[in-house]
C-alpha cells in the first residue's frame, strides 16, 4: 500500500467511526462519553482529509472551491487509481 491509499483508507476509517457513533448517538444522546468520542473522531478525520488534501488534491468536490485555479480534474478518478 503506498502513501496515498495509507492516508486515504486513514480517511475512509475515521469517517466510518464517525457514522457508526452518530448512529449510536442518534438513539443515545445524552451519552456524553459516546459525544465526547464523536467529537474527537470527528477532529482525527478533519485533519486527515486536510493531510490528504494538502498532499494530494481535494477528496470532495466542496474542497476544489476557492482554490486559484480549478483542481477537481488534476486528480486521478477512481478507474485511474494504480493497482
Amino acid at each position: 500500500m503506498n502513501e496515498r491509499e495509507k492516508m486515504l483508507m486513514a480517511v475512509q476509517q475515521y469517517h466510518f467511526a464517525m457514522e457508526d457513533a452518530g448512529l449510536y448517538l442518534d438513539s443515545h444522546p445524552e451519552d456524553m462519553k459516546a459525544l465526547a468520542y464523536f467529537n474527537k473522531i470527528s477532529e482525527l478525520c478533519m485533519k486527515a482529509m486536510a493531510d490528504y488534501e494538502a498532499k494530494f488534491g481535494p477528496l470532495t468536490i466542496m474542497s476544489a472551491a476557492g482554490t486559484d485555479r480549478w483542481t477537481w480534474v488534476d486528480s486521478p478518478w477512481p478507474w485511474e487509481m494504480e493497482d
